[in-house]
């Protein structure tokens, strides 16, 4: 199995999608991985929309309603017809376990397929349904028909603009150079604790998916810097992992010494003990030979 295949890619794409949505966070929730029934059926990530008169600023969530179900695949994964056929079926699924009947109306559901590349395969079947799928934003296209129950839209993200969604487009092994240098500067600049936590995990497999390109730009001071910036919790962290290590160490040393002085010091009453007993035991004999003398003399 190749090392791209092992990479853990829906946390940091949970991390991106609230990164890009960010603008309006107060307005929005984020479930990952959302179970659906007591078996393992999942939504890689459902959106809500806390706030329903909200006018959502990223691209990404101009088609937003009510609940806003995400499909993510990574860039070896297929998004083909039956991916989207399983994500039409969570989707319904999700509005059918709702406590209240009809609670959730199926025009206040949408869904999202997010990809890295096109999908041909898939747009190709749904013009051959009757179904239009048009470009709204570059990499974004809604699809529309009789036979869609809900709103949809493909996110392809190779095809997003690369300053309106440099975190969507961060989920590649493929970054040049520009991408990279600008995702670092984007990641340093971010203030809020949620924000830095989720470049973070951006970040993280951004970096093992593109060491060569990463290794070229720690040659350019500015972006080694801020590298060095995004780096320092870190390190930091490092740093006092090993101290800790190290004083553990120290300390377990300093403990085996004192359990091995203690043994020396029991030794050592138990020597002195031994020596009070024989000393005791001389001054006994010493006497009864005294006594044995005294009487000698007196026969």
């Amino acid at each position: 199995m190749r090392e791209f295949e092992k990479t853990q890619w829906h946390p940091p794409f949970c991390a991106a999608m609230k990164l890009e949505l960010r603008a309006n966070r107060e307005d929005l929730s984020f479930d990952m991985e959302r179970t659906l029934n007591t078996k393992p059926i999942r939504i890689d990530l459902l959106i809500v929309k806390k706030t329903q008169g909200a006018k959502i600023e990223n691209e990404i969530g101009r088609i937003f309603e009510g609940h806003n179900i995400f499909e993510y695949k990574s860039p070896e994964d297929e998004l083909g017809i039956d991916e989207y056929f399983k994500t039409l079926a969570y989707s319904c699924l999700y509005k059918a376990v709702c406590p209240m009947v009809d609670g959730i109306k199926a025009e206040d559901v949408t869904i999202s397929l997010v990809r890295e590349g096109k999908p041909v395969e898939l747009i190709k079947w749904f013009s051959e349904h009757e179904c239009k799928v048009e470009e709204h934003y570059p990499g974004i296209y809604y699809v529309t028909g009789k036979q869609i129950i809900f709103p949809t839209q493909i996110i392809v993200s190779v095809e997003l603009n690369k300053l309106e969604h440099k975190w969507l487009k961060a989920l590649t092994a493929r970054m040049d150079m520009e991408a990279g240098a600008q995702l670092v500067f984007a990641m340093r600049d971010l203030v809020e604790k949620e924000d830095r936590e989720d470049a973070d995990s951006v970040l993280q497999l951004v970096l093992s998916e593109n060491k060569e390109m990463f290794e070229k730009l720690r040659g350019i001071p500015t972006v080694c810097e801020a590298l060095k910036t995004l780096m320092k919790p870190e390190m930091d962290a490092a740093v006092t992992a090993v101290a800790r290590e190290k004083d553990a160490v120290i300390q377990a040393k300093e403990a085996e010494l004192q359990t091995k002085e203690a043994v020396i010091r029991t030794k050592e009453a138990e020597l002195q003990t031994k020596e009070a007993v024989i000393q005791s035991q001389n001054a006994r004999i010493e006497e009864l030979m005294a006594q044995v003398a005294a009487m000698t003399k007196s026969n």
